[in-house]
């Protein structure tokens, strides 16, 4: 049984993830939740570290091996990236337990800075980007860089018709308090109080994705060279070769490369 992005965010906000257990006897909310947070780290070097480290924060339903099955490490080594990675085994539950950022904070980010990584590009993809985004409002500089491959925002059409009708999300944001209200309208606060304090953020989506109404009120936040979208749904597919797009053919990468950037073939 799935959980919707909808009631992760009621659980999240009303403290309901064991009611909902006994309810539904859904499954997802069994995997533990250990400490430290499971990793995954692959070194370009087994003698050395590089100077950056790529971070990749899993969806919803997702795990470490996601990435590397679906050839995202893989487009790195093609494209001639010099990073080490580490995937983070940030599932549902720590969300539902609001334990992930202190966990990505302690357990990754910090010690990476400690390991002397001067460069941390963190990579959210779907509810991994909700992860990215609050460790930056938490920790702000916690990353050099954020990609967001089409990241939950919100679904709600009265939500963001709100958004539109106050003028856009810094207009809605306006005094509003960066912490009240549910998680939907903190992250939307944050984003409309914050978007300019955010590092360098690239925003990566199917046009066809049921979230991209969120997606296409990131991007008037962000400067259009950041922002990229294609044919394509909320799947890997669409998220493999946006992600190979931004690889090849953006300056992400430009300072992990040894070549100046080339467009893919």
């Amino acid at each position: 049984m799935k959980i919707s992005y909808k009631l992760w965010f009621s659980i999240t906000t009303t403290g309901l993830a064991a009611a909902v257990l006994l309810l539904t006897g859904c499954t997802a909310f069994m995997r533990g939740t250990p400490t430290p947070i499971p990793t995954k780290t692959t070194s370009v070097s087994a003698t050395e570290r590089t100077s950056t480290l790529i971070v990749f924060l899993p969806g919803r339903g997702g795990s470490m091996a996601d990435f590397e099955r679906e050839g995202f490490l893989a487009t790195l080594h093609e494209a001639g990236v010099k990073a080490d990675t580490l995937t983070a085994d940030a599932h549902l539950a720590y969300y539902i337990k609001r334990t992930v950022i202190d966990r990505l904070w302690a357990d990754v980010l910090q010690p990476a800075r400690q390991q002397g990584y001067r460069r941390i590009v963190l990579v959210g993809l779907s509810l991994g980007g909700v992860g990215a985004l609050f460790c930056e409002r938490e920790h702000p500089g916690a990353a050099d860089a954020l990609v967001l491959l089409g990241p939950y925002l919100g679904d709600g059409k009265r939500f963001f018709q709100r958004i539109a009708d106050a003028g856009g999300p810094a207009a809605w944001a306006a005094g509003r308090d960066l912490h009240a209200d549910d998680v939907e309208e903190q992250l939307w606060t944050f984003l409309g109080a914050k978007s300019s304090a955010l590092p360098p953020t690239w925003l990566l989506y199917g046009k066809s994705d049921s979230l991209a109404i969120g997606h296409c009120q990131l991007a008037s936040l962000l400067p259009a060279n950041r922002v990229a979208s294609i044919e394509g749904a909320h799947d890997w597919p669409t998220w493999g070769a946006l992600w190979r797009e931004v690889c090849f053919n953006s300056d992400l990468f430009s300072a992990e490369k040894d070549v100046p950037v080339v467009h893919s073939p």
